[in-house]
C-alpha cells in the first residue's frame, strides 16, 4: 500500500525505514558543475578548439594571428518537485512520526533522478553553438563495440575496458591531470569479478577488490549503478568519462524541508524537496560509450 493509511495500526514499530533504494547520486557528482541562472537556457562553457603555433625562420617577420575556433555548450533548466501532506487525522491513528524518513526518501528520489538527467546527456543530443541552436550527436567513433576482445557479442572484459582507454588517449585527453570514471550495472560488476586479470594480485600492483567490489581497474574508477540504459539492441550502454567532460549547470541544488500547510484543514506538515538542475556533454573526445551484454 502506498498510503500513510498503511500504518494504521497500535501494534506497528514506532519506527519507519525506508525500503531499498539508490540514496546517494553516484554519477551526477563527477561533472564540472557551475551555477546557472536565467528562465530558459544557460551557456556552460564558451569553448576554444586546439591550436598549433608557428615556426618562425626569418627575423623581422610580421605578428601571428592565429585564428581561433569558438563554441558553446548549452544547459536547459528542469525542475523536479517532490511533496507529502502529514495530516494529523493520519498522525493520531499511529505512534509513529514519518516526516523525517519523507525527507529522506524525497532527497534520495532526487538523487536518483540527478543521475539520470546526467545519463540522458550523456548519450544524448548536445546543443551547441553561439546561440545553442547547434545539435551534437554522441560521437560513433567513441563506441567500443559489443564484440570487442572476443568476436560476438559478450559482457564487459579487459579489451572492452583498454579499448574505452586508447580511445581517450588518442583523442588526446590528458589523463595524468584527469581521472576516468566508469560506471557499470551489477551484471558487468560480476563479468569483471569473473576476470583472473582483474582481481588476481599476479596482474595488479595492490589488490583491486574493497570489501569485495572492484573499484579500480586500468586508472578507471568503477561505480555500479542500475541506473545505466540499454539500446536498440538491449545491450547495455557504459558510460566513460572524464569529469571535465560533463557538464552540470545548476539553477537550484537539492534541498528538503519540513513546513506547515496554513491552506489546509489542522495545518499540516507538508514534505517536500526540489532541485533545478541541466546537463550537457562539453566535449566528446571525453566520453565514451561500452556496449554489454547481458544475455
Amino acid at each position: 500500500m502506498t498510503d500513510i493509511q498503511a500504518l494504521r495500526a497500535q501494534e506497528y514499530s514506532t519506527n519507519l525505514e525506508l525500503l531499498s533504494q539508490q540514496m546517494t547520486a553516484k554519477l551526477a557528482p563527477y561533472a564540472m558543475k557551475q551555477a546557472a541562472s536565467g528562465n530558459k537556457a544557460f551557456r556552460m562553457m564558451s569553448q576554444i578548439d586546439k591550436t598549433s603555433a608557428v615556426l618562425r625562420s626569418t627575423s623581422a617577420k610580421p605578428a601571428q594571428n592565429i585564428d581561433m575556433v569558438h563554441d558553446g555548450r548549452w544547459v536547459y533548466p528542469q525542475m523536479y518537485d517532490w511533496g507529502k501532506v502529514v495530516d494529523d487525522i493520519d498522525l493520531l491513528q499511529t505512534n509513529i512520526s514519518p516526516q523525517g524518513a519523507y525527507v529522506r526518501s524525497a532527497v534520495a528520489a532526487l538523487n536518483r533522478t540527478d543521475d539520470d538527467l546526467f545519463l540522458t546527456a550523456f548519450f544524448g543530443q548536445a546543443q551547441t553553438g553561439e546561440t545553442g541552436s547547434t545539435g551534437t550527436a554522441f560521437d560513433s567513433n567513441n563506441v567500443v563495440a559489443v564484440t570487442e576482445g572476443v568476436g560476438s557479442a559478450t559482457g564487459l572484459n579487459v579489451d572492452k575496458m583498454r579499448a574505452a582507454q586508447k580511445i581517450l588517449l588518442d583523442n588526446d585527453v590528458d589523463l595524468d591531470m584527469e581521472q576516468i570514471y566508469i560506471a557499470v550495472s551489477p551484471q558487468q560488476h560480476d563479468d569483471l569479478l569473473a576476470l583472473t586479470q582483474v582481481v588476481s594480485t599476479d596482474f595488479n600492483d595492490r589488490p583491486v577488490l574493497v570489501d569485495g567490489k572492484v573499484r579500480q581497474f586500468l586508472g578507471m574508477n568503477i561505480i555500479v549503478s542500475t541506473r545505466l540504459p540499454t539500446d536498440s539492441n538491449s545491450y547495455r550502454r557504459n558510460p566513460v568519462w572524464v569529469p571535465s567532460g560533463m557538464g552540470c549547470g545548476a539553477w537550484k541544488e537539492i534541498s528538503g524541508t519540513i513546513r506547515t500547510r496554513p491552506d489546509l484543514q489542522g495545518e499540516p506538515d507538508y514534505v517536500e524537496a526540489s532541485m533545478m538542475k541541466g546537463y550537457t556533454r562539453l566535449e566528446e573526445a571525453k566520453c565514451v560509450e561500452i556496449k554489454s551484454s547481458e544475455a
